[in-house]
């Protein structure tokens, strides 16, 4: 049993208090709340916009952000709620830009992972069904890199790396983690794959690193992360990974505020402005050399949603 059921009861009910205005001394901006307040989603950046669908507090929401003019705007509703969902952006080429959706569950009540794929086209503001996954997944991350988008992590099926070919609308498995993880984030960055720290049942919360290099189908062990977490922000920000937040359930329910920042030319993490305020369930998204956070929740294991968006310039 993963760590994810720990939190059934204490997700029963979802706060939405205005978020507090930050101190004018803090390195971090607050910008306009997100309509539909919530946690447990992920967010793309495509063409100067930051997506977000799903998630805990607004299933089927999807809305997106332009960060020039500090507006959100609703867009056409996923097929089917989900939160601990999956999603990239990817496109040009041979194939259209669009956002890709992956698994997640589709109830507060029913955790089980589900095995749906789903694109949505901003040109026609449609959605279109994909190929189902080989297996059902949650609470993993997605990413693009190449000619393909990868699941990596989760919970739901095996440790097994998921890549998607949207030419051929196809999929296949890849070599697996060495480490089972779930609340897990993941990025791509100088033609590899990041899988950063998360958390396993008997494990607890991980500080881990594993990397992926697709010429090989082999995952090897990367540098390890100074603080232990799950439910974590992770992007690639000026050529650097940025990890933030996140939450520790397995030694007394915490959540994190802790910033950490990896060079890949040096291997060393160090340590970045913290949040101002602790946050899980939250995703980043790196843009025109700033960090986004947007959402999550203040309380580990539970849901407190306030629909904050911060961005600090690294």
């Amino acid at each position: 049993m993963i760590f994810i059921s720990l939190m059934v009861g204490a997700c029963a009910s979802i706060a939405r208090e205005t978020p507090p205005s930050l101190p004018a001394e803090s390195r971090w901006q607050q910008h306009a709340s997100m309509p539909t307040q919530r946690s447990e989603m992920p967010a793309v950046a495509l063409d100067g916009l930051i997506y977000v669908p799903g998630g805990f507090g607004g299933e089927a929401a999807f809305e997106a952000y332009d960060p020039l003019t500090d507006t959100w705007q609703s867009l056409p509703l996923l097929p089917d709620g989900r939160h601990h969902l999956m999603a990239a952006a990817h496109g040009g080429g041979v194939t259209a830009e669009r956002i890709y959706i992956f698994g997640g569950a589709s109830s507060l009540i029913d955790w089980r992972a589900t095995d749906t794929a789903w694109a949505y086209d901003p040109a026609s503001q449609e959605w279109h069904e994909l190929a189902r996954m080989p297996e059902p997944r949650l609470a993993g991350a997605a990413v693009s890199l190449g000619d393909y988008l990868y699941v990596v992590g989760g919970a739901g099926g095996s440790n097994a790396l998921l890549r998607y070919d949207p030419a051929g609308d196809s999929w296949t498995t890849l070599a697996a983690l060495a480490q089972a993880r779930e609340h897990t984030a993941a990025v791509a960055l100088d033609g590899v794959i990041y899988a950063l720290a998360g958390r396993w049942s008997g494990s607890g919360e991980l500080a881990s690193v594993e990397v992926y290099d697709p010429a090989s189908d082999q995952w090897t062990a990367g540098p390890a992360m100074s603080v232990a977490r799950g439910g974590h922000a992770a992007a690639v920000v000026n050529g650097q990974i940025v990890v933030a937040g996140g939450e520790v359930l397995s030694s007394g329910r915490q959540t994190l505020d802790s910033v950490e920042v990896l060079d890949p030319a040096q291997d060393v993490w160090s340590s970045g402005p913290a949040l101002p305020v602790p946050l899980h369930g939250v995703p980043a998204v790196g843009l025109d050399g700033s960090l986004f956070i947007l959402g999550g929740s203040d309380r580990a294991g539970a849901i407190e949603n306030r629909g904050r968006v911060l961005s600090i310039d690294l």
